[in-house]
């Protein structure tokens, strides 16, 4: 495992998710201030997602074939564009412009993530992808409660602050990262930026298929509750955006401990496919338990749920995607993968904001837990390994 190549990438991604965090929780509060109603909030958070799905494979193919850290460059100009797009945006079609920019070059993760199955070894592999699990957690402890702060002052200024963070994001990628691809190689081969008969290919590959659509069933699980939690929180508990903001750093602080200290201990003692099965019945409690959550503690409670299963997932899912595959193949392979997560962020915030409108502000999370257990009977019935359960029994009975 190349430590050098790890620790660059994570500060870069860490930078660039402080300024995504810093902006997330404040969507809702900034449609609402152009009259959104739930149904809209829940299509703008869509709109990212769909232009995220539709770039990922395509901008991880090109990173296969040009290199990791010149479409990561690009990627993150996008992202200052459409940050910059969100601070002077003053009606809705304009905020949903913002995100479709920002979108179209949304394939940074996915690049990131083959980046590290770039530097890692298959042994290593779940630690890296949790290495950048965690990048995504210290962004989300300090970005939500910097995004509440400065949101005082008007929309536009966290906005503005997210561009300058993530232009000093790009700028580092350029100045810091080392290509990872032997371009020259790469070109050689030819490779389509995109083909419907590599997706045909992947889809077709056991584990792999199984994989993308089980991702897809928990982002879409996820994202209804992700859509809907501001107004949730506001019309349960009367939060505004400090106080939200504040629960998304405690969820970062979580994820960091999870992703950094928990995950390397348990994959070591479990493995990779035991720690995966284990993350979804953790993800479903938790999005079943905030109806539930009537005080600020049976929110932590549940919210903790909730990060422990998604900071188990994540990492997991990804590393044994990799292992399926060639490493010339890596980021095609992990940008469908990502983009079937953005199909979830898609469908998700539309169903949980149809959901909160029509049927009941519980529904969505009600829904949520529905999913992930279905997903989990997915997982069991298609993906090799023994649960942890079946682990302990094996061991000491």
């Amino acid at each position: 495992m190349k430590q050098k190549g790890l620790l660059t990438i994570f500060l870069i991604v860490f930078i660039d998710l402080l300024g995504f965090g810093l902006i997330l929780p404040l969507l809702p509060f900034i449609a609402e201030k152009f009259q959104a109603n739930p149904l809209q909030i829940g299509l703008l958070a869509a709109a990212y997602s769909f232009f995220q799905f539709i770039a990922a494979p395509i901008m991880g193919r090109l990173s296969d074939r040009y290199g990791r850290k010149k479409l990561l460059f690009i990627s993150q100009l996008g992202t200052v564009a459409g940050f910059i797009l969100l601070g002077v945006a003053h009606t809705l079609p304009l905020l949903f412009l913002a995100r479709i920019v920002d979108g179209i070059t949304g394939g940074n993760i996915s690049i990131a993530q083959a980046y590290i199955a770039d530097v890692t070894t298959t042994k290593d592999r779940a630690k890296g992808m949790g290495m950048l699990g965690a990048a995504f957690g210290l962004g989300f402890i300090f970005g939500p409660a910097l995004g509440g702060f400065l949101s005082q002052w008007g929309f536009w200024v966290p906005a503005f602050f997210a561009a300058g963070i993530a232009g000093i994001a790009a700028i580092s990628t350029a100045l810091f990262l080392e290509e990872t691809v032997d371009v020259k190689a790469a070109v050689t081969k030819k490779q389509a930026s995109f083909s419907f008969s590599k997706l045909k290919e992947t889809l077709a590959t056991p584990v792999l298929g199984i994989l993308i659509g089980v991702f897809f069933l928990i982002s879409l699980a996820f994202s209804a509750m992700q859509g809907t939690f501001a107004l949730w929180s506001q019309d349960t508990l009367g939060w505004g955006p400090t106080q939200t903001g504040y629960l998304f750093a405690y969820i970062g602080v979580m994820s960091v401990i999870m992703q950094l200290v928990v995950l390397p201990r348990v994959v070591k003692r479990f493995g990779e496919r035991t720690v995966f099965k284990m993350s979804i019945p953790l993800l479903g409690l938790g999005l079943a338990g905030i109806p539930l959550s009537i005080h600020i503690g049976l929110l932590l409670l549940s919210t903790g749920l909730l990060v422990m299963g998604n900071s188990l997932a994540n990492p997991t899912i990804q590393s044994i995607a990799s292992e399926n595959v060639d490493k010339e193949e890596y980021g095609g392979t992990l940008g469908f993968l990502q983009s079937s997560a953005s199909l979830g962020r898609i469908l998700g915030p539309v169903l949980g904001g149809e959901l909160y409108a029509v049927v009941s502000k519980d529904a969505p999370y009600v829904a949520s837990g529905l999913i992930l257990f279905v997903t989990y009977l997915i997982v069991q019935k298609y993906i090799p390994g023994e649960t942890i359960f079946e682990k302990v029994k094996r061991r000491f009975f």
